[in-house]
């Protein structure tokens, strides 16, 4: 069976870490690191990992949080966590399964019982994703990766029996019934709180935040006074919930008052508003109602005057329609004999040669018109041929300038061609696309050669380039390799007496040392000489100076703990025989011992005595029976037991032993019969307590028989009374079920004689102890500095041995100078064959180029081949000017064929277009004469004719025109006149219609009325009654008219109208909403006349204004109410329960403060640096806080009125502000900040220099500096561990990097604080072994690391206080296989 390591046991009551672990994580397979006595310390080179571990597990196993700026203990945000799975892709694979866990432990005091409780985190990461998912566990079980075979039952393995780690779900199966798995950070943070502590999630935090900041690395050289001032408040007890809660509720009701008196004030602004708008909406409906009787009446008395104008209007228009009748008819017998005139002259013989005479005319103009167009049309085709003449003219020119064109191109570029070594096709039998198809293959092909050619040429001259470069670089490496050779040889050179140098000056080192004393000398030098020419491994002689160094320096810490011990213990005997000196010189009481079970100084101030200081022995008790008597009761406890006058207990908070039989006098002997009351009446506190009193108590104990005098078989002392308690003057006693014996030489206590003899007795004792502690104090503090100049001289001489940087820079720069010589070699011989390479490439390149170019009929050399590229590029320019001479000498032998064609056509038509014009002018010479003709045979009756028939027409014009205007009157008039008839009809309606419609409307104006609508509108306006039946025209016409009058500058329009009914809704509802509070409703009703508002307040309906009047009343009342109340919360709570609370608080605070500085003061440095805690009002305190705390550290009953009111003020002036930066919080939440005193105030560090006290941040040594941050951070997490509500919680710190920069003396005497402050902690080092006699124990995991391997060597320590020792890895055998490599 495969051993196993024995898991560490707990040793203390209170819980204590005992092992962290991490499995696959970072490069660790399954590693554990085991604490000694709460500690552990971390140590190795920069690169180990160290940092790593303790960042992957303490505190982030209490935080939870996976954020680099918390992880890491720099705090650096490029740290991903997953870089610890995946190493940054050098992992094998690409995800990965951890865990990292810490185990913490503790011992029942009273029955031995083991407790565990196991925190863990499972991480998993996979690349390109970061961390996948993680989460967190709490369990009661331990940790166990032993082989099956050996693992202990009821454990927890977090790999399986394959070695695979345990996934999320099997880890719940396994901790099932024993813990709880979590996926958030903040219940996982709440369960540690709950297991381990007991702080509540606020000061939990700030624990965690405190720890986070202890273990920033190097502390001591980053100096936080803000962050110390945080982290010391934070150790402070916050404000007593229960107080805040009581406070919050009084204020809860009192904001349900405030809110009763705000929604009964909106109530009342709300009616208040509602009848405004209210009273609006009633004048603006009002006015609108009224208007309807005025128009209504103003309409009628129109349609009377209307209808007397439309009868008048009739009866003239009858008039004037008769007048238009006798006109007409005279004008129609005008037209008729008009009509017959006109007939006849129309009949006769002249009017048909008239008709013969205008179509003459007619003819006439029509062939003058014809022959004009004959003679413009010949004119035009004319004009037309002899452009087109000289269109064909200009076309001929054209195509003739266009064939030079093409000949002197086609000769360029046939020249241009041959210089390009290039043949062109001709023109002939070819068009202009074909001919420039072949031109532009030839040149392709031929650049397509060219360019082939000049390639070919560009790498044969870039290969003789190549060439010649590479003779030169290999010129230059032969001479750097010869310059490398010298500087190699003078480098060994230098080696040897650098080598030589150092053994010589260890020598002398060695020799002159008288207490850093080598094991080995001559094997030192040895080994150095062999190192000095190789440097394997380290410095010998600092390795073997460092453990000569550490050997002797324990033994002078030895000596200088144990001179430091005796020294102590020597001022402590002396103080106390000096203080106990005084005290009898002084003539003061010595009482028995007080046992630590009693409250120190809760006798001060009572009321009572003990018993030996209320009896005296009788004068017949002997000496030796005096003596027996006080040891029995001594040993009892019944001596210096507290005897109070009614006999009452103690309170609930009072540690002591009182006097205080419940039965009468015992049956027999008691000590009454040896003792007497002698109550001492100039003592104050025993004077309360009367004779009857101590004389019934005595009586109460009974009193034993000598052994002497006791019969055989009564015991082992004899005979025993039959009381409960007794004494007896040989030394027994018995107290309920205790039994027991003492002795003592003589009594000290009881009876002034016996203390006044036991006094001189006392002070004869101490003077002869004072002198001989004296003595041996100084013969200590000389030792001690005889061990302290030892200390420094070994410190000195190791500081002293021989520097190895100068062999080391020598051996440096010998290896750099055969690098160099070696590099210069290698370059030299890659060189050569880079220069015959070259030279190979050249040559094939140069037989390449002329074999292509005798091929394509092309010039090798570069100049003709430039020749040959700029003929191409002219010939390019040439036939680029070419192609467009073609295409114009194609397009002008069109354009000369298309004119020609044209010049034809506009001839032919000139010829026939004169022809044409030539007929017309003919036929108009005959048309002319026959017109000539008829006018000189009829041309005089045709006239006259003419003339008679034009006035006839004239006539009969004038006569139509003036019947058509004497119809248009006659019109006119008979439709004025039936239109007056029509509008007489329908006035005499309308006046019918208007009375009914003026009657209607006075008929809604007194339903108006009736609404209580005027009299909101206009209260003072006086309006006739509704009930004595309609209202006539006139009084309801007054009325509209003076509402009219009242409400004239009142917007009654319809927009104005609109939106005093839209807010009036609105308003409404929110008078229903303000009253629906209260149980009181508002409703309304929309009629006829508008809209009605119905209010029932308190169980009756009211108007409008009648509840704005009522609700007026009753938020005066309520105002009243709220007042008295708040004067009551102000004076109950905030003065008496919340001032007093803080009284307390804040004096325990300054308790605490002293008690920090009591601590600190007993504890100085090596350099003798004081330190102090200040606790002061910060630079942010609110205004008003010093006059506040000073009264504050009043007692209440003392204040003056004016004083309380002005603490009222304070406190309220806090929650105030409060409310108004956080107006979403609660009351519990704005109190809790408000009167948090903790805020108010901020903690400072001094220390004394030069007998005054300054700022522990100013200048000061390395380690007075990591004294300065470290030691109140220690005070800091003592105290806050102090007040966690579980007795038992953990006190740990994490330290990185710790005391960085401090010298020995200072480290030791810091980590025996955290010892003093019973504080566990984790820390790392590069240099520190923590081994001094301060440390009553640690366990120490040394940390090695090679790059190229993929693990991490952890060795393991243990230092017990007085020596180290080496242990076994607790998990794997000798021989571990790698996980991955």
């Amino acid at each position: 069976m495969t051993p196993r390591a024995v898991l560490p046991a707990p040793a203390r009551a209170r819980w204590q870490p005992l092992r962290i672990g991490l499995v696959d994580l970072f490069h660790y397979d399954v590693e554990e690191f085991h604490f000694r006595d709460g500690r552990l310390l971390l140590r190795g080179n920069n690169g180990t990992g160290k940092s790593k571990v303790l960042a992957l597990t303490l505190p982030f196993l209490l935080d939870g949080d996976l954020s680099a700026r918390r992880v890491e203990p720099d705090g650096d945000a490029g740290k991903r966590m997953e870089w610890n799975l995946l190493l940054g892709g050098e992992h094998p694979h690409s995800e990965r399964l951890g865990y990292t866990w810490v185990e913490f432990g503790r011992r029942e005091e009273v029955s031995g019982e083991e407790q565990f409780r196991t925190l863990l985190c499972g991480l998993k990461a996979v690349s390109g994703r970061g961390i996948a998912r993680h989460w967190w566990a709490v369990t009661a079980q331990r940790i166990d990766h032993a082989p099956a075979e050996a693992v202990l039952e009821g454990s927890l393995s977090l790999l399986d029996a394959t070695g695979t780690v345990l996934s999320r779900d099997r880890l719940i199966e396994a901790v099932a019934g024993h813990g709880m798995v979590y996926d958030q950070a903040k219940t996982y943070r709440r369960a540690v709180d709950e297991a381990l502590f007991g702080l509540g999630e606020q000061r939990y935090g700030a624990l965690v935040d405190l720890l986070i900041q202890l273990r920033q690395p190097q502390l001591s050289k980053r100096p936080n006074e803000a962050a110390l001032s945080r982290a010391l408040t934070e150790a402070l007890p916050p404000m007593d919930q229960a107080v805040i809660a009581d406070v919050a509720e009084a204020f809860r009701s009192l904001d349900e008052e405030k809110e009763e008196l705000r929604a009964a004030g909106a109530a009342e602004r709300a009616a208040s508003a509602f009848l405004d708008h209210y009273r609006r909406y009633a004048r603006i409906a009002s006015r609108r109602r009224a208007r309807l009787p005025r128009s209504e009446h103003s309409k009628y008395e129109h349609l009377l005057r209307d209808l007397a104008e439309a009868q008048a209007e009739k009866a003239a228009a009858e008039e004037e329609r008769a007048a238009a009748d006798e006109r007409i008819a005279a004008l129609t017998e005008t037209q008729a004999r008009l009509e017959a005139v006109d007939a006849a002259l129309r009949e006769g013989p002249e009017m048909r040669s008239a008709h013969e005479l205008e179509r003459a005319a007619k003819a006439l103009e029509r062939c003058g018109q014809d022959s004009a167009r004959a003679r413009a049309d010949r004119e035009e085709a004319a004009l037309l041929h002899t452009r087109a003449l000289g269109r064909l003219a200009a076309a001929e020119n054209r195509l003739q300038a266009a064939r030079h064109l093409v000949e002197d191109t086609l000769r360029l570029a046939q020249e241009t061609a041959e210089a390009a070594r290039l043949d062109l096709p001709g023109d002939e039998g070819l068009t202009a696309a074909e001919l420039r198809a072949a031109v532009t293959e030839a040149t392709d092909r031929r650049r397509r050669t060219l360019a082939h050619v000049e390639e070919l040429a560009d790498r044969a001259e870039a290969a003789a380039a190549e060439r010649r470069a590479a003779a030169l670089r290999l010129d230059e490496s032969e001479a750097d390799l010869a310059h490398a050779a010298e500087e190699q040889g003078a480098a060994d050179e230098t080696v040897t007496a650098a080598g030589r140098a150092l053994v010589d000056a260890v020598r002398e080192h060695a020799g002159r040392c008288e207490e850093l004393a080598y094991a080995d000398p001559v094997g030192l030098l040895d080994e150095l000489q062999e190192w000095a020419r190789h440097q394997d491994g380290p410095y010998p002689a600092r390795r073997h100076g460092s453990d000569a160094h550490s050997a002797t320096a324990a033994v002078l810490a030895d000596q200088a703990a144990q001179s430091a011990q005796r020294r102590a213990a020597l001022a402590d005997r002396a103080r106390d025989a000096e203080q106990e000196l005084a005290e009898l010189e002084a003539g003061g009481r010595r009482g028995p011992l007080a046992p630590y079970t009693r409250n120190p100084g809760l006798r001060d101030q009572a009321a009572g005595a003990p018993l030996w200081r209320l009896v005296d022995f009788r004068d017949e008790v002997a000496d030796r029976e005096r003596a027996g008597l006080e040891a029995a009761l001594e040993a009892a406890g019944l001596l210096d037991a507290w005897v109070r006058p009614d006999g009452a207990a103690l309170a609930a908070d009072g540690h002591d032993v009182l006097l205080d039989p419940r039965t009468g006098p015992v049956n027999g002997s008691s000590l009454a019969d040896v003792l007497r009351p002698a109550v001492d009446h100039g003592d104050a506190q025993a004077a309360h307590v009367g004779e009857e009193t101590v004389g019934r108590l005595l009586s109460a104990i009974g009193l034993g028989e000598v052994a002497g005098n006791a019969e055989a078989g009564a015991g082992p002392g004899g005979t025993e009374p039959t009381a409960g308690t007794w004494a007896a003057p040989d030394g027994r006693y018995r107290a309920g079920v205790l039994i027991g014996r003492w002795a003592k030489p003589a009594a000290e206590y009881i009876g002034e004689g016996a203390r006044e003899a036991a006094r001189r007795s006392r002070i004869t004792t101490l003077r002869a102890e004072l002198a001989l502690l004296l003595g041996e104090e100084a013969a200590e503090a000389v030792h001690a500095q005889a061990l302290e100049a030892r200390r420094r001289t070994l410190d000195a001489e190791l500081a002293a041995v021989p520097d190895d940087g100068p062999l080391t820079r020598a051996h440096a720069r010998a290896a750099a100078a055969a690098d160099t010589a070696r590099r210069a070699r290698s370059r030299r011989e890659g060189r050569a064959a880079d220069a015959l390479a070259a030279a190979e490439r050249s040559g094939l390149a140069s037989a390449e180029l002329q074999e292509a170019a005798t091929d394509l009929g092309l010039p090798p050399d570069r100049p003709a081949l430039a020749v040959v590229r700029q003929a191409l590029v002219e010939l390019a320019a040439v036939l680029a000017a070419l192609w467009p001479a073609l295409r114009e000498r194609t397009e002008a032998a069109r354009q000369a064929q298309e004119e020609r064609e044209e010049a034809g056509r506009a001839g032919e038509r000139t010829a026939e277009l004169a022809l044409r014009a030539e007929e017309a002018a003919r036929e108009a010479a005959a048309a002319d004469e026959r017109l000539t003709t008829l006018r000189s045979t009829v041309g005089a009756a045709v006239a006259e004719l003419e003339r008679r028939l034009a006035e006839t027409a004239e006539a009969l014009r004038g006569c139509a025109a003036d019947r058509r205007l004497s119809e248009d009157r006659r019109t006119e008039a008979d439709r004025r006149a039936n239109r007056a008839e029509g509008g007489i009809v329908q006035l005499e309606k309308a006046v019918t219609e208007a009375a009914s419609a003026r009657s209607e409307a006075i008929a809604a104006l007194q339903r108006f009325t009736a609404t209580g609508l005027i009299t909101v509108a206009l209260p003072e306006l006086a309006v006739p009654a509704t009930a004595d039946g309609p209202w006539a025209a006139t009084p309801a016409i007054a009325l509209a008219r003076s509402l009219e009058a009242e409400l004239s500058m009142t917007d009654d329009s319809d927009g104005a109208w609109e939106r005093v009914q839209r807010r009036l809704s609105e308003e409404l509802k929110t008078l229903q909403d303000a009253l629906s509070r209260h149980g009181h409703t508002a409703s309304a009703r929309m009629v006829e006349d508008g809209m009605i508002v119905d209010i029932v307040y308190q169980g009756r309906e009211r108007a409008v204004p009648e509840l704005a009047e009522a609700l007026a009343v009753e938020v005066g009342e309520l105002t009243r109410i709220l007042s008295a109340n708040e004067r009551e919360i102000l004076e109950t709570h905030l003065i008496t329960e919340v001032a007093g609370t803080l009284q307390e608080l804040i004096a325990t605070a300054e308790r605490q403060v002293l008690a920090m500085n009591a601590e600190l003061e007993d504890r100085p440095t090596s350099t003798g640096m004081t330190l102090r805690l200040v606790w002061r009002a910060s630079r942010k305190a609110p205004a008003g806080l010093a006059q506040a705390r000073g009264r504050l550290l009043q007692t209440a009953d003392a204040w003056t009125p004016e004083e309380r009111a002005a603490v009222g003020e304070f406190l309220q002036t806090q929650i105030a502000r409060q409310q108004t930066e956080d107006a979403a919080g609660s009351w519990l939440e704005h109190l809790t900040a408000a009167l948090d005193y903790r805020s108010w105030h901020e903690f400072a560090v001094e220390r004394q220099q030069h007998g005054r006290w300054v700022p522990a941040t100013g200048p000061a040594s390395g380690g007075e500096r990591v004294l300065a941050v470290s030691v109140p951070l220690f005070a800091a997490a003592s105290s806050h561990y102090a007040s966690a509500a579980s007795p038992y919680a953990p006190r740990l710190v994490t330290l990185d990097e710790a005391f960085a920069g401090v010298d020995d003396d200072s480290r030791a005497k810091c980590l025996g604080l955290l010892h003093a402050f019973d504080l566990d902690v984790v820390m790392t080092s590069e240099r520190e072994w923590a081994c001094y006699p301060q440390v009553p124990g640690i366990a120490i995991a040394q940390l090695s690391r090679v790059d190229e391997v993929a693990a991490v060597l952890v060795t393991r320590w243990e230092w017990d206080g007085t020596a180290r020792t080496r242990h076994e890895d607790p998990v794997r055998t000798p021989d571990p296989e790698p996980l991955w490599t």
